[in-house]
């Protein structure tokens, strides 16, 4: 998992839906990582999803899919959203924005649409082309905005990310002309250990990585709503009496207990329907008034 520079609580329950706007900056600059840095540096559309534990964008020491090939070697990002739109249909990711392409020489920063994490899609991953170069990137995946001692969304945060190579093309400098890597070796961060043997990414003085952007996200809203729609086909009414307020839990579960006249695993109530972060205490007497 990525790690969270510094952080702010918030009080707004993790069980509630919240929507973050996060701005993305660059680092990666001639001062920074003197080393063959390229005229025309430049950051491919970035693009950040939100997700359950179940759906893994991208994640160290395993092979990149094809969507995250392609944006590391090309920028290109169809092919990545197509593989989170499969994943939205599967139930395991969310919201997904996708941001512009950066030129260093122009901009230093961009704010990317909100995006919305659920007590379901409550994880974040990003990534965006380091370009040109063979096959390399930076973001970050797996973040959960949540501090874990109160169960509250973090109010803000950030992340500071690093160079990552997708192991799927060869290449020592900046350049997007390389021989492919075969077979692809897994995912892996570019360090003063790993980076290749000319120095590249090094900082001045050849002794290490410095971060190449950093991701900053501020919660903007929130509110208590239910996530049948996600987890179960149709939708319930938002009283939001799972998440422990005190709303009215028949009308929450009405629409799944008339389905369930038919097709009883349909009723929310049922003690294997319970989200897994979710304790038997916080689930039955909230959500169906009785265990």
């Amino acid at each position: 998992m990525s790690n969270i520079k510094s952080q702010v609580t918030s009080t707004v329950p993790a069980k509630h839906t919240v929507t973050y706007s996060c701005t993305f900056t660059n680092n990666w600059s001639g001062a920074n990582h003197p080393v063959n840095y390229p005229s025309d540096a430049h950051w491919s559309p970035p693009v950040i999803a939100a997700h359950s534990k179940k759906y893994m964008m991208w994640k160290p020491n395993t092979l990149a899919t094809e969507g995250v090939e392609l944006v590391a070697e090309t920028g290109g990002t169809s092919t990545l959203l197509s593989e989170i739109e499969t994943a939205q249909e599967e139930s395991v990711a969310g919201d997904m924005v996708k941001g512009d392409v950066t030129f260093n020489r122009e901009i230093q920063s961009q704010i990317f649409s909100d995006i919305t994490l659920t007590p379901v899609f409550d994880r974040m991953s990003s990534i965006t082309m380091i370009a040109p170069s063979p096959d390399w990137f930076t973001g970050f995946y797996n973040i959960n905005p949540v501090d874990e001692s109160s169960e509250f969304w973090l109010n803000s945060f950030e992340v500071e990310t690093y160079p990552w190579d997708a192991g799927t093309e060869k290449g020592n400098t900046f350049s997007g002309t390389n021989s492919a890597e075969n077979p692809h070796v897994p995912i892996f961060q570019l360090t003063k250990d790993t980076v290749p043997d000319n120095g590249v990414l090094l900082n001045s003085e050849g002794t290490e990585v410095l971060p190449m952007a950093t991701w900053s996200c501020t919660l903007t809203s929130n509110s208590c709503s239910d996530h049948d729609g996600v987890m179960f086909e149709g939708s319930s009414d938002q009283d939001c009496a799972w998440a422990g307020n005190k709303g009215n839990p028949g009308r929450r579960n009405l629409k799944n207990n008339k389905r369930a006249k038919n097709k009883k695993s349909n009723n929310r109530c049922s003690r294997d329907k319970r989200f897994k972060s979710e304790r038997i205490s916080d689930w039955c007497p909230n959500a169906c008034g009785k265990c």
